[in-house]
């Protein structure tokens, strides 16, 4: 039996998400700050928005970053580092990476995803 709307083959996955709006964001990007690799993984593979696969790397960048500081300037962790500041380094700015693409990549989205629905409502207001 064929379905009544069969997919598209031109378009990617990433093509038939929806946006989302900001509160789905912000839910994903807390989730996956306070439960780190749990919540990452499941607030990513949960939402099937853009706003929420965002929020999650967002989120998860953040957490990256908090979990570095922590291990790096806390008494209990003495000998995680051993003198290798690089490596230190290397997950502050990963953790920052990111966190900054998950959120520079969700207002873009966010801001082309307005302007044409601007757009298409003042073509339709033009047309009639």
């Amino acid at each position: 039996q064929e379905e009544e709307y069969p997919p598209r083959d031109d378009f990617s996955d990433a093509d038939q998400l929806r946006v989302g709006n900001d509160g789905i964001f912000m839910l994903a990007f807390f989730m996956a700050f306070i439960f780190n690799w749990i919540g990452f993984c499941l607030s990513f593979c949960i939402t099937n928005t853009i706003a929420g696969r965002y929020g999650a790397i967002c989120g998860f960048g953040l957490s990256l970053i908090k979990w570095i500081l922590i291990v790096r300037f806390s008494d209990y962790f003495t000998g995680y580092f051993n003198g290798q500041y690089w490596l230190w380094w290397i997950f502050l700015v990963l953790g920052l990476l990111l966190f900054c693409r998950g959120f520079v990549n969700y207002l873009k989205v966010r801001n082309m995803s307005e302007s044409m629905a601007a757009a298409h409502r003042t073509r339709f207001f033009f047309l009639y």
